[in-house]
């Protein structure tokens, strides 16, 4: 009855009438106590539970009262809870989202009454550590058909994630194949599980795929070397070739597992194999005395559990280009020469062209020129003589 007519008291009187008798009150501070671990080390995707149990006199402490807490600075509130039951055996938990890597202090404080507060002067530290769990990468066995790749990412407490699929070539270069950005109804139904179909060739094996997960504040990512079983390709490098009086033919081969290579051998005693092998390649030398071989072509062939590659090799004398891409390249770097022979050739044809057809032009117009001479020459001399045979005759006097 007593609070009630206070209440109304307030409303005539006004709020500043009700705030004289707002003092804070002394409390003794070994009455108030908080039960917390003073040191918590997460990673940077966790959520942070603060779990804790406040102390204090029931007595002096009236519900509700608000329990807050707070980073560094008591006035730097991030988190509060208004209680309405006065229990101070309860055990309660605050949640911390979104912090960064890095060292951070937190504190309790409780509010009731009359602006009357109390900071307990325990402090928690918080310690934010990089991530350290990697991706989950599952690679079935490879070949040379559509697989499916799985990576499972590291659950993150309330955060953005973005998971992408890198593949690095044997060159070097990286290319993303897939990305994607998940949302909080995509974790809750799919999960974090994220897949990424291939189909594998001889260009996958034995290069690098990463699965990258990004989250707000830090990244990590687990990195996978691919094998894939594939079948034997023989070369176009291949050739044979007689030399002096020995026919040798190299065969090359490429495949996983490592494909043996196998020459003719029907009815023939005198002939010697070495093969070198590197990685996935075998290059295989068959060597025998050329007359003792009457075909045109040599059959090698190369197989292994993923199937079998065979070529026929055609027979190519000393002085003939067994290998058709020494061959395609001493063209190509002999053209330019060529063409400037050519060029300088027909260059100096033309001239001497030119220089022929003006000296025989001046030589017709020096003849033409002679004969014109020498016949007016002819013609003067026939004239002058006919002129010197005739003579006037003397005119007779008349008769008396």
């Amino acid at each position: 009855m007593t609070s009630l007519r206070f209440a109304v008291l307030c409303v005539f009187l006004g709020p500043s009438s009700c705030q004289i008798n707002c003092v804070p009150e002394t409390v003794d501070e070994t009455k108030f106590s908080v039960n917390v671990t003073e040191l918590i080390r997460v990673e940077s995707i966790d959520c942070i539970e603060i779990p804790h149990k406040v102390t204090f006199p029931q007595d002096k402490v009236a519900a509700p009262y608000k329990k807050m807490l707070f980073q560094g600075d008591p006035s730097n509130v991030v988190d509060k809870k208004v209680v309405y039951e006065a229990d101070s055996d309860k055990e309660d938990s605050f949640r911390i989202k979104y912090l960064p890597c890095g060292e951070y202090d937190y504190g309790f404080k409780l509010e009731w009454g009359c602006n009357q507060t109390y900071t307990f002067p325990k402090r928690v530290h918080i310690s934010v550590l990089p991530i350290a769990t990697k991706p989950t990468v599952l690679v079935p066995p490879l070949t040379e058909e559509s697989s499916e790749l799985t990576c499972s990412v590291p659950n993150p407490c309330s955060q953005g994630l973005r998971v992408y699929w890198k593949w690095t070539k044997a060159d070097g270069r990286a290319t993303v194949l897939s990305d994607y950005r998940y949302g909080r109804f995509d974790q809750l139904i799919f999960g974090y599980r994220y897949s990424l179909r291939i189909n594998p060739t001889a260009q996958h094996h034995n290069t690098n795929i990463t699965c990258a997960a990004e989250y707000d504040n830090d990244r990590t990512e687990t990195t996978v070397t691919l094998h894939v079983k594939f079948k034997p390709k023989i070369s176009n490098d291949s050739h044979c070739l007689v030399k002096g009086e020995l026919l040798v033919c190299v065969c090359i081969s490429g495949g996983n597992p490592l494909p043996p290579i196998s020459w003719p051998s029907e009815n023939l005693t005198a002939f010697s194999v070495t093969s070198v092998r590197t990685a996935q390649t075998v290059r295989s030398t068959f060597t025998m005395p050329a007359s003792e071989y009457r075909n045109a072509t040599v059959k090698c062939a190369s197989s292994n559990e993923r199937g079998l590659a065979e070529t026929s090799i055609i027979i190519h004398n000393s002085g003939e280009s067994a290998e058709p891409n020494s061959r395609r390249k001493g063209m190509d770097s002999a053209l330019p020469w060529i063409a400037g022979l050519c060029f300088s050739l027909n260059l100096v044809f033309i001239t001497a062209l030119i220089f022929l057809i003006r000296q025989r032009r001046n030589n017709t117009q020096k003849q033409q020129s002679e004969e014109i001479n020498t016949y007016m020459s002819l013609k003067k001399a026939d004239v002058e003589e006919e002129y010197s045979v005739m003579s006037a005759k003397p005119k007779r006097s008349p008769r008396v």
